[in-house]
């Protein structure tokens, strides 16, 4: 073998180096941080109904089947998840009612949840099991008065001695979501999400359009399913509507701490509108998602609800 010979091997071998070392099979592990808020919507003058929400969550793909996976033979991958969560619920503590003159109670819930996921080629099967306490253990409110104080420089809130008081939470949710069309660089899915519990009973459907460079959504970040994925990149718009049937929430159906239920029962809106538009970017080891939503809200009557959620996770082995 001439010298010519051994460098074209030697760079063959190098190139070939490079390209495997630039493979990813994927990551076993992944943290997820998300915030929501209504504080940074145009035309949102106060808090109201859902405030903010604080989410943490860690998320992993077992290397053996378990009693859990083998539910689902069929799946081309299966990961679990425990993740702790603190949301909460004001009326509009503005000194003029809305439309409606009646508001919702003070609420804070907080919970821990374990997740179950069960990929597919086009879908994807997820169970949570929720427990928590909604009432004054969450802090919901000192937490509302730091972020007032500290970052979005708003009133302080007074009235959180008034909240719903301690109750345990358990809740059992279930979302199936499933990809309809893909042609290039667009795509509709659909999904369904229901729960079961003390604190939220509803079952929801909906339907969203991607617009982009995606992964099949049982491997996207649209539906924080990046972990099946091997780090591929993307990036797109994305937007989506639902109907939301709630046959009781008990941030808004539960009595007060003085034993006043807030809202009457010919009030409550059960059957709700729900639309959200965001932006979401995936590539390797990270991800990140901002996603507007709007709802017409849990009381009959009152203006729709808008608030943000951002979120992003980090991937390792």
């Amino acid at each position: 073998m001439n010298l010519s010979q051994r460098i074209f091997l030697i760079t063959v071998l190098l190139f070939n180096f490079v390209v495997k070392a630039q493979e990813t099979r994927g990551y076993r592990y992944e943290i997820l941080l998300g915030h929501d808020n209504d504080f940074t919507v145009f035309g949102a003058r106060t808090d109201w109904h859902y405030t903010y929400g604080i989410h943490a969550a860690f998320n992993w793909k077992p290397l053996n089947e378990n009693f859990l996976s083998k539910v689902f033979p069929h799946k081309t991958a299966f990961s679990h998840g425990i993740g702790a969560h603190i949301q909460a619920y004001t009326p509009d503590y503005a000194k003029t009612y809305q439309i409606v003159r009646t508001r919702q109670p003070y609420a804070g819930w907080g919970y821990f949840d374990f997740a179950t996921n069960y990929a597919f080629e086009n879908a994807f099967v997820q169970f949570k099991l929720d427990l928590g306490i909604l009432g004054p253990a969450v802090q919901a409110g000192e937490i509302q008065n730091f972020i007032h104080e500290y970052f979005s420089k708003d009133i302080f809130v007074d009235r959180w001695e008034n909240q719903i008081p301690n109750t345990l939470g358990v809740n059992l949710r279930a979302e199936y979501t499933q990809d309809l069309v893909t042609k290039d660089w667009f795509n509709i899915y659909t999904l369904g999400r229901a729960s079961a519990g003390t604190i939220f009973n509803f079952v929801e459907a909906g339907l969203n359009f991607r617009l982009g460079k995606f992964l099949p959504i049982s491997q996207s970040v649209a539906r924080q399913q990046s972990l099946f994925g091997k780090g591929e990149t993307e990036f797109f718009l994305e937007a989506g509507i639902n109907m939301h049937f709630s046959a009781y929430n008990a941030t808004i159906e539960k009595a007060d701490a003085n034993g006043v239920k807030v809202v009457p029962n010919d009030l409550v809106n059960h059957s709700i509108f729900n639309g959200n538009i965001g932006l979401f970017f995936a590539s390797k080891r990270y991800t990140l998602g901002m996603k507007w939503n709007y709802t017409e809200g849990e009381i009959e009557g009152n203006k729709p609800h808008r608030f943000i959620i951002v979120a992003g996770t980090y991937k390792f082995n």
